[in-house]
């Protein structure tokens, strides 16, 4: 193993930018003032239950670039999700199955701290929040396992009471709203290993992916009133548990409307309006966010106020247990990763931003080598 160098190169904000919150997540003009760029930045220090790894894929997703946009202070590193090799621990790891030279890939909550992204030459991780990539899984692969995955997880199971897979759910439907999406599509696997028969929407176009990973029937959106109708009549009569993946527009109320009467709960991937709180109330609606699953404080809210909020214990102990499950559930259940696009290195990276911004962006996972 090559001897660690004193700084590396990272994508990391502006040393001068501000983030004023006011900052939409959407295509602007304003969003071009948030100067992310390619900088020489020290390598990660350990604390005593972090390992060092060598970067060789980090996998996009929408809160990078949100975070940079809108609320990444000066020097932020940016980026979540990474695959790569460990090249040191710190003094006391609590993952005893970690060592130096292996393969792992995890998620990191990006775009605040000096000290912890994902594009970057090194980064830094929890021992005990990472998972060891399987033997026949390519690094780019591994890679796209990280905020979707663990988001599709702590929704199904955590946030719904639910258990991982060998715990099998009875005969059942659950709806999933946006089943291309890459939230979506780790989702449809999971509920079928844990069970459940799986209603999905998508655009005619990604009809035979989401089919391909796993979904029993498949709806399209475009219908607005009458899909409801039509997953109603899919499912006998509705649903009772559901994953909205877009949370915008017209979704709440197709998911809303595909439910059964009597109680039920639909998890989102954005926070619900007060007008959407209020339709179906005898429905739960409930937003996660999977930084609360990485321990510590994280300093995030739905509305981007700056401020620090503790991460729930359960939460961060459901975090230990997907990251320590996730190879096994993998290889069990034949988990398939997101279908990616590699690009090149770190220079890329802001180019796919705005792609993604724009809607450019669609059926794959953009991943970049970052390891030349």
């Amino acid at each position: 193993m090559s001897s660690i160098p004193q700084t590396m190169r990272a994508v990391a904000q502006h040393p001068e930018a501000s983030a004023p919150n006011s900052v939409p997540f959407g295509p602007s003009e304003g969003r071009k003032n948030m100067h992310a760029l390619v900088q020489e930045v020290p390598v990660p220090q350990l604390d005593e239950n972090d390992i060092l790894i060598k970067v060789a894929y980090a996998a996009q997703n929408p809160t990078d670039y949100k975070h940079s946009y809108c609320m990444s202070p000066p020097k932020a590193l940016i980026g979540c999700d990474f695959s790569g090799t460990v090249v040191k621990l710190g003094s006391n790891t609590k993952n005893a199955n970690i060592k130096v030279g292996d393969r792992v890939a995890a998620s990191l909550h990006g775009g605040l701290f000096t000290d912890k992204g994902s594009y970057a030459e090194y980064c830094k991780a929890p021992s005990d929040l990472v998972f060891k990539v399987p033997e026949k899984m390519s690094m780019e692969e591994a890679a796209t396992f990280g905020v979707p995955w663990v988001t599709a997880a702590q929704t199904l199971t955590h946030s719904q009471g639910r258990k991982l897979p060998p715990a099998q759910v009875g005969d059942e439907w659950f709806l999933i709203y946006g089943g291309s999406t890459s939230v979506g599509l780790f989702a449809l696997q999971l509920a079928k290993a844990m069970g459940y028969k799986v209603v999905t929407t998508a655009s005619p176009h990604s009809f035979d992916l989401v089919k391909q990973y796993g979904a029993d029937e498949v709806v399209d959106y475009h219908k607005g009133k009458e899909a409801s109708e039509e997953i109603k009549k899919i499912t006998g009569g509705g649903v009772s548990r559901g994953l909205d993946c877009i949370a915008e527009g017209g979704s709440f109320d197709i998911c809303l409307d595909a439910f059964k009467a009597g109680d039920g709960q639909l998890n989102l991937v954005l926070p619900a309006s007060p007008e959407v709180e209020k339709k179906r109330p005898e429905i739960k609606k409930p937003f996660t966010l999977m930084y609360s699953l990485l321990g510590n404080d994280w300093n995030i809210t739905p509305l981007g106020e700056n401020r620090t909020l503790p991460s729930p214990k359960e939460d961060h102990e459901f975090g230990i247990e997907i990251f320590g499950r996730t190879a096994d559930i993998i290889e069990k259940y034949n988990i398939k990763p997101l279908p990616t696009k590699v690009r090149g290195g770190l220079e890329e990276v802001t180019k796919g931003w705005e792609e993604q911004a724009d809607g450019k962006v669609s059926g794959v996972k953009l991943v970049y080598k970052i390891e030349q």
